[in-house]
């Protein structure tokens, strides 16, 4: 049985994102060449590849593995110790983004090689503080395994 558990896994550790996470919309693409012949009807394309993947999170500051954040300066800590997970300065400090984990096997659906491409929180609002991230997954394949496999 698959639960949505959006973490990120980081140096043998699982970091849980802030909760809920409100919408994860994945953009996919792929590149080719386009060939047009003159005084031909239609074209030809080749050299299919697919891209890295772009993944959008969205979510609030309500809870973080467990734990309620209800308070500015909770909230406000897990806003800092999120960023501090997101900043990638080498390819040591890639980490994998999960999107479920499998109850029974305990195995995870996660993207590997990742990186932050933009991080956005809004503090504006002491009630429930509010974020949105994209990260980028070198590797488009959706993995079915335990991060610590890696």
């Amino acid at each position: 049985m698959l639960e949505f558990r959006p973490a990120i896994y980081q140096g043998g550790e699982l970091y849980e994102l802030p909760r809920p996470v409100r919408s994860v919309r994945l953009q996919e693409g792929w590149d080719f060449e386009q060939f047009k012949v003159p005084l031909r009807d239609g074209d030809q394309v080749t050299g299919h590849s697919q891209r890295g993947v772009e993944i959008l999170l969205e979510g609030e500051v309500d809870s973080q593995g467990g734990k309620l954040k209800v308070s500015e300066v909770d909230m406000l800590e897990t806003i800092l110790s999120l960023r501090g997970l997101l900043d990638v300065d080498g390819e040591s400090s890639k980490y994998s983004l999960v999107l479920y984990r499998d109850v029974e096997t305990d195995g995870y659906r996660r993207f590997k090689k990742c990186s932050t491409v933009e991080f956005e929180y809004d503090l504006s609002r002491p009630q429930l503080f509010t974020y949105s991230l994209i990260v980028h997954a070198e590797d488009p394949v959706i993995y079915l395994t335990d991060p610590a496999d890696d």
